[in-house]
């Protein structure tokens, strides 16, 4: 039986083809250090910002839009929060406010309500305590006939 007869120039085109397609596979298995083909979130900071501060006054770098970065200053004597953009060369107030108040609140803006969450916990425990005692008489023994 004879086998059927291919064209050179298509052999050709499919092994170099193939060779393309090794050759992106290196490349992609190359480019990083990670060993994943998923490209790695470079936007976020790896680790946390770095706090500035000596004795009353702290500093912290923030991005506070897409392209706008500025920071944030705390004065802990005043209690005082304010934040600060900067757009290269002028650095502008955007908000300031004292925080003295704010702690001494317990329920703002929160959801759902921690006095809600208080009573979802309240029926639970109750549910619990209930489940256990539905046979209270305890386990019953077989009755004895006489014989």
């Amino acid at each position: 039986m004879k086998r059927p007869h291919r064209s050179r120039p298509l052999l050709v085109a499919l092994y170099a083809n193939a060779a393309l397609l090794l050759a992106i596979l290196i490349c992609l298995a190359s480019r990083g250090s990670s060993g994943s083909f998923l490209p790695s979130a470079s936007a976020a900071p790896m680790m946390p910002q770095p706090i500035a501060g000596n004795g009353n006054l702290y500093l912290m770098p923030a991005q506070l839009l897409n392209s706008v970065w500025g920071c944030y200053v705390m004065d802990t004597e005043a209690q005082t929060l304010s934040v600060y953009s900067y757009n290269g060369n002028q650095l502008r107030l955007i908000a300031a406010r004292s925080i003295r108040s704010d702690h001494h609140l317990t329920n703002y803006n929160t959801a759902p309500d921690p006095e809600e969450i208080r009573k979802l916990v309240e029926l639970e425990t109750q549910k619990l305590r209930v489940a256990p005692q539905a046979n209270p008489s305890g386990p019953q023994e077989p009755h004895k006939t006489s014989e």
